[in-house]
């Protein structure tokens, strides 16, 4: 699925977390993370829904970055 990686991005900041502890805490793999930052990867729906966990988004923003256009 395509990310707006702007607005994940942004919600990473906002917990000042960083792929490390992003990674502990959502148990996806820390270079899975960075590379659907970098937009080298597309992002499975069990990865999406573990970083909408662990950085507690609103379903509303999750849908703004995991499904919007």
């Amino acid at each position: 699925m395509k990310v707006n990686i702007k607005l994940l991005k942004e919600e990473i900041n906002n917990k000042s977390l960083s792929i490390s502890e992003l990674s502990k805490i959502s148990n996806v793999d820390k270079s899975t993370i960075s590379r659907l930052l970098s937009e080298e990867r597309k992002c499975s729906i069990s990865t999406a829904q573990a970083l909408v966990n662990a950085l507690d988004i609103p379903s509303e923003k999750a849908g703004q970055i995991f499904f919007g256009k």
